[in-house]
């Protein structure tokens, strides 16, 4: 525990160079693949170490900056956050299962690359099913805690701290005295715009390490900063709906797709065409019940999602890539055109890069199942 109190104080009294020494590790990890021997194992494992490394840190960041300002209720954090501190305030379960859910996500292409290197291929499909068996278990939980609402991504709260503010003396003493201007008729003293909203600068930092404002455009996006939306007047809570009974069976496809996909391949083979078109036949039923759920009751066909349930419907869409990296259509298509490319322009100046990070990373998505999952 001292050793661990040790590692905080060092983080906090450092934490200005946090996010630009955790950006420069993933970055690298991007480029180990196809490097030397079992690279692709070396960054997957270093990528895993530095998300996990993330989580840490970004709970000892939020408790220094809670510890020095304001309560996070007052805090001005994201539509997001506020959502996920709700729940994690009102049910310690949903907290702990969303950790655990991080922390598979994070972990499970590696452990994949390691059961398969060390006990087989046999033994890396056991392990695939029984994490995608416990992932929906702990999913269809969140479902029911959250009173059949949709589960968002990720499952853990997103960085809202600055870690150069940590550590420093108050804003208020570090602020120089406001500029101002004398009215010539009056006489009076006024402040200058500059001095009372942040137009074209980096946005204000308070004490407690939170961004409390914007960086604005102009006077315009200042006071539409201001306007009271439908969005800032929810209660967290309120922010992501409770679903209906299309929404709560689309949502129940949407978690368990990955395990009917993975019994698919039990059943039919990996290379066959029947678990790629089952998958993605839940998937594309899923999405489409989803929405379905939000149009309006009224007859128009425009949607009542809210901004965080279109982020995550969007983010499911975008998913469905994946899809081109999967299973027989990857073999039937994907792949003969991925290798045409690369041959075609291997002697080429600067589109051979590309042709290489390719080559580079076919052995991760035609060998890791996780790699190309997205669950």
């Amino acid at each position: 525990m001292e050793l661990l109190k040790k590692y905080e104080d060092f983080l906090i009294s450092n934490a200005s160079q946090i996010t630009s020494i955790e950006g420069t590790l993933r970055s690298i990890t991007y480029f180990l693949p196809g490097r030397f021997h079992d690279a692709e194992f070396a960054s997957q494992a270093l990528f895993a170490g530095l998300n996990v490394l993330g989580l840490y840190h970004d709970s000892i960041l939020r408790k220094a900056a809670l510890s020095q300002g304001k309560p996070a209720e007052e805090t001005d954090g994201s539509p997001f956050n506020k959502y996920k501190a709700y729940w994690f305030s009102k049910s310690p379960m949903h907290k702990k299962i969303s950790l655990i859910l991080s922390l598979i996500s994070y972990t499970q292409v590696v452990l994949e690359m390691a059961v398969s290197k060390k006990l087989g291929k046999r033994a890396q499909w056991r392990l695939v099913f029984g994490v995608e068996l416990f992932k929906a278990a702990l999913r269809m939980t969140l479902l029911q805690l959250t009173n059949n609402r949709m589960l968002l991504s990720p499952n853990h709260l997103q960085r809202d701290v600055d870690p150069a503010t940590l550590g420093h003396p108050p804003a208020a003493a570090q602020q120089p005295e406001a500029k101002t201007w004398i009215g010539k008729k009056t006489g009076l003293r006024h402040p200058l715009m500059q001095a009372t909203i942040d137009i074209n600068g980096a946005a204000k930092q308070a004490a407690s390490g939170f961004t409390l404002d914007q960086k604005y455009n102009d006077v315009t996006d200042f006071l539409m900063s201001k306007v009271l939306t439908p969005e800032k007047l929810r209660k967290p809570e309120d922010t992501v709906s409770m679903l209906n009974g299309l929404g709560r069976l689309g949502e129940m496809l949407y978690i368990l797709r990955p395990l009917i996909y993975v019994l698919a391949i039990f059943k039919f083979g990996r290379y066959s065409w029947r678990p790629w078109l089952i998958s993605l036949a839940v998937e594309s039923a899923s999405q489409a019940a989803v929405s379905r759920s939000f149009t309006s009751p009224y007859g128009s066909t425009k949607s009542t999602m809210s901004a965080l349930e279109k982020a995550e419907l969007s983010r499911r869409y975008h998913q469905m890539w994946f899809n081109l990296l999967r299973g027989r259509f990857y073999e039937q298509f994907t792949r003969p055109r991925l290798e045409k490319f690369c041959v075609a322009t291997q002697d080429r100046f600067l589109i051979s890069i590309i042709a290489g990070v390719i080559r580079d990373y076919q052995p991760l998505w035609e060998k890791v199942y996780f790699y190309t999952s997205s669950s």
